[in-house]
């Protein structure tokens, strides 16, 4: 017994925030669910890098001889020329019905042998700018949006996942803290009947010393002591085995201090303020992170069906295109064909890449097109199994969502019931408790007067320690009853403050 209160003197005081706080902070199995937000977020950010813009260059040397059948095109029946392009392309797909815009500026610098060529070598610019929109196909929708909202979901679904694990593991905490305090209450109980024990063999001695008893009611009264020291013994060894396991739940690893440390409850009982089942169950169905969590992937499941309805669409695109051109170069003299008419490049012509350049930005040379694209798939089956197999996943999350409503309900009610029932168990155990300790009194009075024996007083012993122990087992009900009514009902996380980051 001194050492009991040596021990229970020596350990720390431990409130359950404190202990929901520790299993929070480091426990593994949370740890490895935050990662579930972390990669949902990351998914969010790849979904995005599809409208970023791209920029692209391109590089090409091509050096060719050819041979040529007419002087006209080259001399010695050869044909040599020597292509070099420099071109810079910048694509952007935009937030906005489908479109897409890219924009080149390519640059080629052209040399050839050909000795009717009046500009050798000679820069020919090109800028193009391109927008393609979606008519009908991927107009309102389309893979890319689709993506980035689902996986926003997604994140929002991760987000109320962790937070149902949080709500989760803070449960298990506290119905883990109970069960320690009832263990740790058994133990109390049976160090009690052990020196009621002890009391009735000193009684029983001096009784025997005094003739006033036979010496057969020591032998009763040792075995008695024996019996109850053993059951002293396994209410330690579980309670030992309860602290171990509300530290398992609380160990960031393996070798974490915690498991040497000793410690002591502060609360055996939380208060829980409820007025009906019907009011907490109405509850748990706004603030249960699971429900949020499955609505959420009902609504990923609705994105991806618009997506699917899209993709039955004939396709119809529309391209928009203008092209600026620019030509100058070093001019060959070629002389008059006739009188009054010079084969010689014009004035305009003659330069290097500024003037080419100066062309294509003042747009003196515009191409412009308008290109529309109709693809009708024929009988479209593979659209079509798509979006069956789309609609059939939408209503499956839809049913969940309603199976997971109606075991929300179910849970909140069965803690109710549980909860009002072991609300009247531990009144009435705390009445066997007071009726029996007031017994074995009356008893033990009468046992040093000589007027009872030792087998009445051992019932008496007996009936305590079961009164003990049901009292111990009816709080410890209440208490898991009311920490799971806290659960489903949504309330662990606003009665501990807690804060799911």
């Amino acid at each position: 017994m001194t050492c009991i209160l040596l021990l229970a003197f020596a350990a720390e005081p431990l409130t359950l925030g404190h202990a929901i706080a520790l299993a929070l902070r480091q426990n593994p199995e949370l740890v490895a669910e935050r990662t579930a937000p972390q990669a949902a977020a990351a998914a969010v950010r790849a979904a995005q890098g599809a409208f970023d813009p791209v920029l692209g260059f391109r590089l090409a040397r091509r050096n060719a001889a050819t041979p040529a059948t007419s002087i006209l095109q080259g001399v010695n029946g050869r044909l040599d020329e020597r292509l070099s392009t420099q071109a810079t392309t910048l694509r952007q797909r935009l937030p906005w019905f489908g479109a897409t815009f890219e924009n080149t500026v390519e640059n080629n610098r052209i040399s050839t042998t050909n000795p009717f060529t009046s500009l050798n070598p000679y820069y020919a610019p090109v800028w193009r700018s391109t927008l393609s929109i979606p008519l009908w196909r991927f107009r309102r929708d389309d893979p890319f949006r689709s993506a980035l909202r689902v996986r926003r979901l997604n994140r929002q679904a991760a987000d109320r996942e962790l937070q149902a694990k949080v709500l989760d593991i803070a449960a298990r905490v506290e119905a883990a803290y109970w069960s320690w305090v009832a263990a740790l209450e058994a133990e109390t109980a049976a160090t009690a009947s052990v020196n009621y024990a002890r009391e009735a063999l000193d009684s029983t001695a001096r009784l025997v010393r005094a003739g006033e008893q036979a010496d057969n009611e020591l032998a009763g009264a040792r075995g008695q002591l024996r019996r109850v020291e053993e059951q002293a013994a396994q209410a330690r060894g579980a309670a030992g085995e309860a602290a171990q396991q509300l530290k398992s739940l609380l160990a960031a690893h393996g070798s974490d201090p915690i498991w040497e440390q000793q410690w002591r409850p502060v609360e055996t009982q939380l208060p829980l303020d409820a007025k009906s089942a019907g009011e907490l169950a109405e509850r748990a169905l706004r603030f249960r992170p699971e429900l949020a969590a499955a609505a959420h992937r009902l609504a990923a499941e609705k994105e991806s069906t618009k997506l699917a309805a899209e993709a039955r669409k004939p396709a119809v695109d529309l391209a928009l295109s203008r092209t600026a051109q620019g030509l100058a170069g070093r001019a060959v003299p070629q002389g008059e064909l006739f009188p009054g008419f010079s084969l010689d490049p014009p004035g305009q012509l003659i330069g290097g890449h500024g003037r080419a350049y100066s062309q294509v930005w003042r747009n003196i040379y515009p191409t412009y097109e308008a290109t529309l694209t109709v693809e009708l798939p024929l009988r479209n089956r593979e659209a079509e199994g798509r979006f069956g197999q789309q609609q059939a996943l939408e209503r499956r999350a839809a049913a969940q969502l309603r199976q997971l409503e109606v075991q929300t309900t179910l849970e909140v009610r069965r803690a109710w019931e549980s909860y009002s029932a072991a609300q009247s168990r531990v009144r009435a155990a705390e009445d066997s408790q007071t009726a029996s300790r007031e017994r074995l009194e009356s008893e033990l009075r009468l046992y040093r007067e000589g007027q009872s024996n030792n087998l009445s007083l051992n019932v008496r012993q007996g009936e305590l320690a079961e009164s003990q122990q049901l009292l111990v087992n009816a709080r410890r009900t209440l208490n898991l009853a009311a920490a799971e009514l806290r659960r489903a009902a949504a309330l662990t996380l606003e009665t501990f403050s807690i804060q799911v980051e």
